[in-house]
């Protein structure tokens, strides 16, 4: 392992004897379990964004247990939040690799401890993470597929153990998202609205969850703004920057939130603290600033500066071809070249 990424594929890893391995006695007992004191440690560095701790002391975890699905399913899923919260594609083929290593020794492990519900929530947490990586990569099928696999281990997972709580955060994802993206087709009778279902379900993670309790909230200010509770997510935000005042992630959807309700020197601000949260950081991706710039414009346009945000737009669209690799530059491209002629 170099550098937190794989050199080698997990199927050159794991041993052919790994069967015989788990039949050990003792062996899988003596594991670390999804929930315990240190993954509450390495989830808490996550939440708190200090991504280089919870990175060493997962690697660690793989090293002194490699055949553990448990640390290959938190690796996958941190650099998964280092992308959505700096929006950067740089570790979009780690983050696959982490999540298959995870499916595949989980998987392994159903056939030997079947009525552990672990197993299942670390296959259908992984499927779930993997299907918004292709989704957001155009891989609709795959996406479709995994997010199918998602909820049938998740469901069974709780069904096994009704205390993971964590799986609601997937299983409310999956409701939800999966209705958004269907909105079109809602008046087929096969088509149901699941949207307040889903955040039923996140708020259960919210409140009850052991690892992902925190990432559930953040997942709310981002629901709660697309579906224009605007003063909802505006209160959450709030609620939670006392103890994360630098969480670029909250800071992106509170600051969208204020300028739907015209706080635009509040919008502004927040805006001035993610440019220095995400530029302060060693995960920066200048191409994924470009959505910060992109919220600046919408600010200026709306205060009358109709040129200056031009200017900016302008700018976005003249690193199509520099930025086109990462996928959430893609994003503010399109918002962008939708946005341009409201400024011209």
């Amino acid at each position: 392992m170099r550098n937190g990424h794989f050199s080698t594929s997990i199927y050159e890893i794991i041993s052919p004897f790994i069967i015989v391995l788990l039949l050990v006695p003792g062996r899988v007992t003596a594991e670390t379990p999804v929930r315990s004191d240190k993954t509450l440690k390495i989830a808490h560095n996550i939440w708190y964004y200090n991504f280089a701790d919870a990175i060493d002391e997962t690697n660690t975890l793989i090293q002194e247990e490699p055949f553990n699905p448990v640390g290959y399913f938190i690796l996958g899923t941190i650099y998964q939040s280092i992308s959505e919260s700096y929006r950067t594609d740089r570790f979009k083929d780690s983050i696959a690799l982490y999540l298959d290593s995870a499916i595949t020794l989980a998987d392994g492990r159903k056939t030997v401890d079947p009525d552990n519900g672990d197993w299942y929530f670390i296959t259908g947490a992984s499927y779930g993470y993997r299907a918004l990586l292709r989704a957001f990569h155009g891989n609709w099928f795959g996406a479709f597929r995994d997010g199918l696999s998602c909820t049938s281990d998740l469901n069974r997972s709780l069904k096994l153990d009704s205390t993971l709580y964590d799986a609601y955060l997937g299983l409310g994802a999956y409701h939800y998202y999966r209705t958004i993206k269907a909105k079109d087709f809602l008046w087929l009778p096969f088509i149901s609205d699941q949207r307040d279902q889903g955040i039923a379900e996140i708020k259960i993670a919210a409140e009850h969850g052991f690892l992902a309790s925190y990432n559930a909230e953040e997942s709310l200010i981002r629901i709660y703004f697309t579906e224009e509770r605007y003063a909802e997510a505006i209160a959450l935000a709030d609620s939670l920057t006392p103890g994360n005042p630098h969480d670029p992630y909250r800071l992106l959807y509170e600051a969208q939130a204020l300028i739907a309700v015209g706080r635009l020197d509040d919008a502004d601000e927040c805006i001035r603290q993610l440019r220095l949260a995400w530029k302060s950081s060693p995960y920066f991706d200048p191409f994924g600033l470009y959505e910060a710039e992109f919220q600046s414009a919408r600010i200026f346009s709306k205060r009358g500066d109709k040129e200056t945000a031009k200017k900016i737009i302008d700018r976005i669209i003249a690193d199509r071809k520099m930025g086109r690799s990462n996928a959430y530059y893609l994003e503010t491209l399109d918002k962008a070249e939708s946005f341009a002629p409201s400024v011209r």
